[in-house]
């Protein structure tokens, strides 16, 4: 599993980024933004608007897109991305991830309308890995297709970037990335209005010809019943300066968010052993360990493995929520 803090570098660079005076007012505008479903281009207007946003939003950023990249590698360890395209780049987070995730990582290409953000991205890079120096930081609207960077690549990334577009624009997005990447990782909020885009956009990749390769452990329908919806948590260390400018009073906080990767059909394969997807924390008692579980078959189940069996027990104790449940489990 990959370090979700952000790397000694970034941290360091966002710090430097930061003017304490101005950022907590920034901050507080950020998250009233946010909650609202306002676009990035209102609620990151200006250059301390992007400070705040790397400042307050990145460690939780950088944290969900590496969680949802181990899913990748967990599935497809062999696999070993040169190429990264990372859309809605943002001040490069997802970027960040890729390169840390795999050192085989040579060519990165971000596309951003922001032009705060492209140059806030443009400095973050500096003393990261190589890959990250040479970037290629583009202006780019990603609703506008014909626009988009033609590829080959070996990965893409759209990180908190669908939840800012139409729909449809989304739907459009992730369908023309067949054929311009082998590989699409999204991740989103883990909210109920992002889940519900998220299972739209899902259907458009299958249309498209991509296979879903994680959560959903099958290609069909999400069998989740109407007002649930499929998310998971990552758990993010705060610095102090973190903690005071979100006002928080605990060294941490619980990123909740929703992810899918995707693999062209020509890349993708059956998994073997396919017990299903870990959808809630996972129950413990003295007694057995039970999971709530999406299954290969496309419906819902519960696993119990008990405690009498004690190496699967044992096994069985280290997953969480999110996880993926072997058959052998």
């Amino acid at each position: 599993m990959s370090d979700r803090r952000l790397p000694a570098a970034l941290a360091a660079a966002v710090v430097d980024q930061a003017r304490p005076e101005q950022l907590g007012a920034a901050a507080a505008r950020l998250s009233a933004g946010y909650r609202a479903n306002l676009p990035s281009r209102q609620v990151v207007p200006d250059a301390c608007g992007t400070a705040a946003y790397a400042a307050s939003r990145m460690p939780a950023t950088y944290a969900a897109v590496t969680a949802a990249l181990d899913r990748l590698v967990a599935a497809r360890p062999g696999f070993l991305p040169k190429t990264v395209l990372d859309l809605g780049a943002g001040p490069g987070t997802a970027s960040w991830a890729a390169a840390m995730a795999w050192s085989s990582v040579s060519s990165i290409t971000m596309v951003e309308a922001s032009a705060d953000f492209r140059k806030l991205a443009t400095e973050l890079a500096r003393g990261g890995p190589a890959a990250l120096e040479t970037a290629s930081i583009r202006a780019g609207d990603i609703t506008q297709l014909a626009g988009l960077p033609e590829g080959p690549f070996d990965l893409a990334i759209v990180a908190y970037a669908l939840t800012e577009l139409d729909l449809s624009a989304a739907e459009r997005l992730v369908a023309s990335l067949v054929g311009r990447a082998g590989w699409l990782v999204l991740v989103e909020p883990g909210t109920p209005r992002d889940y519900d885009r998220l299972m739209a956009v899902r259907q458009a990749a299958l249309v498209a010809g991509f296979h879903v390769l994680a959560p959903c452990p099958h290609q069909g329908p999400c069998p989740l019943p109407s007002g649930d919806w499929c998310h998971t948590s990552v758990r993010v260390e705060r610095s102090r300066a973190h903690m005071r400018l979100k006002g928080g009073t605990v060294p941490f906080e619980d990123e909740r968010y929703a992810y899918l990767v995707l693999e062209s059909a020509f890349a993708a394969s059956s998994q073997d052993e396919n017990g299903g997807r870990i959808l809630r924390p996972p129950h413990f008692s003295k007694h057995d360990i039970t999971f709530s579980l999406c299954r290969s078959d496309g419906t819902l189940g519960e696993a119990r493995i008990a405690s009498r069996d004690r190496s699967a027990f044992k096994a069985a104790g280290k997953l969480d929520w999110g996880d993926f449940l072997s058959s052998k489990s």
